[in-house]
């Protein structure tokens, strides 16, 4: 026992700095000679200890050089969140493809040809054999009557019995089953579906819809195949629709009148389809498009042309009922006339010009504005355009046709010559200009038959929004459409509500997108900016107790703006609810309606006289639209009927008195449609080759 307390004060004397004197020998060590002296004491344990700092070494190392790694990953992580940040993609124009095409073989009908000859000789037999009974129980009679001569022998005719047989009507010269030979080497290459519809309507309603009993078009089948030749007025394609009439072949005139009466039943019913949904399929051309409803029903289109006994007017009524269609389709006809006529001035590009200054191209600008003149506009001002403007001098009077111009055009008529004046004396050639409008006509196709009475249009190239009662505009302003990069789509809608003081839930594109990277640099950008930020449960939190390091493109936090003078949806919107997120509103950035070209937001509309709008809407006063807004409360005021709302984008369109007005391809959505028509047009040459009516 008292070696053991003896060692044990020797150790703490060792291990420490201080002296320690023991009862025989007195010591004194530092603490380095103290650790040798107490390794070569307790070997044992010397080694133990070692061992020890040895592992919690090893620890150590392994634990700096795991901070470290992950301190480097994280800085890692960082630089290629900043410089590839989260995206959430937004829509894009697609590879367009065609619709599906497919061949089927008519030998099929044969059978069915034969099986309905068949029928109809069985029922004339037995309609013989009627008519003979019928005129052995029924003739004339002799009756004899007096007369002034004498007795007079007169005929009395029967009387027509209750259920006497009708008169025999002749066997048709040309039957289905004498054609049916020619069936087998018979295809027909067409869109998907329309084949199989004109297979499926002969097989079961065996009977000729464009010939006569000789084999012959009849008047209707010749009425309608004019209106097929006819097709490029109505902005289609007429080779799309071609079909030979029937002549004498080399196998007779049989085989070509069954070719022509199947290819004739194919391309109208592709006319009918064509007519009314159009060529091209919108929502393949880009996820901009959002139109529904354009699958045509083949079995449909060729049971109308069957019922009706003049399929021209079916043809004719499958256009757009609209009166934009009609005067689109006025100026097309004015275009294809007047292509080879028109003069097309030319004015050197980066041209600028202020009033008494001297330019090459003065001359070419008045000639210019001349031919965007009217008769009675040239006739006003026929002394200045009659002037001498070869020297190059821009004199007073070439300097007020100028403002005049640009004050028509909706420019600032200062005189200058730039290049929005410039821009607006541009003139399209008659090709781009058939274009449009036939492009106008495709797009119409998109919608319902009749934009209806009452409606708000909103054409984006145009860069304004009108709200049309009865054919006119009763309100029409300008508006703000969506950036190149954030498209507007193209779709219609029902407006039902406005809201006045609206909140602005941020969609989560732009939280994305934009506000992210901000996030991620300041957490606390939300707080700054006074937005209310909430988790998918509805607690409000802070945007500075988020690690926005940590957020991606699934951001799981909704974002608004509380409403306020510096709100981006400023004193109201106009909502029209859809996937898109898209609608009409106010906005603090007043001046952007002041530029010529106006796309400049996320997609929504934004619109110059909010107020009137939100009024017309709802069929109120402005007045009271503004007390709504007053009290600075949100609150929403729902229509007592929705109103039809087109989100559109023609470069090509009618103002209500008819007079087609052209705008520039803001989207390239013009580029676009043109490519997807023309792919369209080449699959169906391709089918016409690859068929073998005739």
């Amino acid at each position: 026992m008292q070696t053991r307390l003896t060692r044990t004060l020797l150790v703490a004397a060792l291990s420490s700095s201080f002296v320690v004197i023991a009862p025989a020998v007195p010591i004194v060590a530092a603490p380095a000679q103290a650790a040798n002296l107490f390794d070569s004491l307790f070997p044992r344990a010397a080694e133990r200890r070692r061992a020890k700092r040895a592992v919690r070494r090893l620890e150590a190392q392994r634990y700096y050089e795991a901070e470290r790694s992950r301190l480097r990953a994280e800085r890692k992580r960082q630089r290629r969140a900043i410089s590839k940040p989260a995206r959430i993609k937004k829509p894009i124009f697609k590879q367009y493809a065609v619709r599906k095409q497919s061949t089927v073989a008519l030998a099929g009908l044969a059978a069915a040809f034969t099986a309905h000859d068949q029928k109809l000789l069985a029922a004339d037999a037995l309609r013989g054999e009627a008519d003979d009974r019928a005129e052995l129980t029924t003739g004339a009679v002799v009756i004899p009557t007096m007369g002034p001569t004498g007795v007079v022998p007169v005929i009395a005719e029967p009387e027509t019995a209750p259920n006497a047989a009708p008169e025999r009507a002749p066997l048709p010269t040309v039957r289905l089953s004498a054609g049916a030979e020619y069936l087998e080497g018979m295809k027909l290459t067409a869109r998907s579906g329309l084949g199989k519809a004109l297979v499926s309507h002969y097989r079961t309603n065996p009977a000729f819809l464009w010939l006569d009993a000789d084999g012959n078009p009849t008047p209707a089948a010749l009425e309608a195949h004019a209106m097929l030749k006819d097709a490029d007025a109505e902005g289609l394609n007429a080779v799309d629709y071609a079909v030979p009439l029937p002549t004498d072949g080399a196998d007779g005139p049989l085989k070509a009148a069954m070719a022509f009466e199947f290819a004739m039943t194919a391309a109208a019913a592709q006319y009918l389809a064509d007519a009314r949904l159009g060529i091209a399929d919108p929502n393949r051309v880009s996820h901009y498009h959002d139109f529904k409803g354009l699958k045509a029903d083949y079995k449909k289109l060729v049971a109308k042309l069957a019922e009706e006994a003049a399929p021209a007017t079916v043809l004719a009524s499958a256009h757009p009922a609209d009166a934009s269609y009609t005067a689109l389709k006025r100026e097309l006809a004015t275009l294809l006339i007047e292509a080879g006529d028109v003069k097309i001035i030319t004015i050197k590009s980066g041209t600028f010009i202020r009033p008494g200054g001297t330019n090459d191209q003065v001359a070419s600008i008045v000639e210019a504005i001349s031919l965007k003149m009217s008769a009675e506009e040239r006739a006003e001002a026929f002394d200045a355009l009659m002037m001498d403007y070869s020297d190059g001098v821009y004199i007073e009077e070439a300097v007020e046709l100028v403002r005049a111009f640009q004050k028509k055009s909706g420019l600032k008529p200062d005189g200058i010559v730039g290049k929005n004046t410039l821009a607006r004396l541009k003139f399209d050639s008659p090709k781009t200009k058939i274009d449009k409008v036939r492009l106008a006509m495709e797009r119409l196709r998109w919608h319902p038959d009749s934009l209806g009475s009452r409606h708000v249009f909103i054409n984006q190239p145009a860069y304004r929004a009108t709200l049309m009662n009865g054919g006119k505009p009763q309100i029409s302003m300008r508006a703000v459409v969506g950036k190149p990069q954030h498209q507007t789509n193209f779709f219609h809608d029902e407006i039902e509500y406005v809201e006045f003081n609206p909140y602005w839930g941020i969609p989560r594109s732009i939280l994305v997108n934009e506000m992210l990277p901000k996030l991620r640099r300041n957490p606390s950008h939300f707080d700054n900016l006074g937005y209310e930020v909430t988790t998918q449960g509805g607690r409000r939190i802070s945007s500075s107790s988020v690690d926005w390091w940590s957020v991606g493109s699934n951001f799981p936090y909704n974002v608004r703006q509380p409403p306020g003078p510096k709100n981006a949806l400023g004193e109201l919107k106009i909502m029209f609810p859809n996937k898109h997120a898209i609608y009409m509103h106010d906005t603090p950035a007043k001046s952007l309606f002041k530029r010529e070209k106006r796309a400049y937001s996320h997609g929504c509309v934004r619109l110059a006289d909010p107020r009137a709008m939100a009024a017309a809407v709802l069929g109120t006063r402005v007045d009271d639209v503004s007390a709504e807004i007053f009290d600075r409360q949100n609150k929403t005021r729902r229509l007592k009927t929705k109103l039809p709302v087109f989100v559109s984008y023609f470069t090509a369109w009618p103002t209500a008195d008819g007079k087609v007005e052209y705008f520039g391809d803001v989207y390239q959505r013009d580029t676009a449609l043109l490519k997807a028509m023309s792919m369209e047009a080449k699959a169906r040459e391709n089918a016409r080759v690859k068929s073998t009516l005739g």
